[in-house]
């Protein structure tokens, strides 16, 4: 009798551990809202002449194997497929398509930076990269994360670098210097939601 009440506290403490355990991965699955800030080089908002060319919006959609974002008009600006490891972006009005495992750029240095900053509440760390593209600082939280494994082979973009930097935590703010003017992206909503594979597939996001 009392070897089966043991047995039976053993397997009770181990289904907790393992509720727990499966708690602490919670992966992030839905939509992010940024909002664009375009500044000159002397520090000047230019934002109403650039988001002519650049949009205004991002809106970023995110599930455990794909990624794909749209601009305020509702046209898609980007698209990651982890199946067939295939990023498209746009290019003017013409969608184009480029395998992910290219690395590019293809130098680039990580650091973590010291600065930190809320975002819609969320305290967030900072992480800056350099390359031959530009400077990019990004500000992300553990809370809004996704699991870094399907995405191991994005290398274009550096994408995969990031994620295992930042352990999964996906960018709340961006901020990125290019040599003419610098592009701040701002998270400013944050909706969790279920996403099928099937609306990362091209053809169906290009007619959504």
């Amino acid at each position: 009798m009392r070897e089966k009440r043991c047995t039976v506290r053993v397997g009770f403490y181990l289904l907790i551990a393992i509720t727990c355990s499966s708690c602490s991965q919670h992966y992030f699955e839905g939509k992010i809202l940024y909002n664009y800030q375009y500044l000159d080089k002397e520090g000047k908002d230019i934002t109403d002449r650039m988001k002519e060319v650049g949009g205004a919006e991002q809106h970023y959609f995110i599930n455990a194997r794909n990624y794909k974002s749209k601009n305020e008009k509702n046209q898609l600006t980007q698209l990651y497929n982890s199946a067939t490891n295939q990023y498209y972006f746009n290019v003017g009005l013409e969608l184009q398509m480029v395998d992910a495992a290219k690395e590019f750029p293809e130098k680039n240095e990580s650091k973590p930076l010291k600065g930190k900053q809320a975002i819609l509440d969320i305290p967030c760390r900072s992480l800056q990269v350099i390359s031959e593209v530009g400077v990019t600082t990004y500000f992300y939280s553990k809370k809004i994360k996704v699991d870094p494994g399907p995405f191991s082979k994005h290398r274009f973009g550096n994408w995969n670098n990031y994620l295992s930097m930042t352990k999964g935590a996906l960018p709340l703010k961006f901020i990125v210097a290019f040599e003419r003017y610098t592009l701040t992206a701002t998270a400013v909503k944050i909706t969790p939601m279920k996403l099928s594979d099937a609306g990362f597939e091209v053809k169906l996001a290009l007619e959504k």
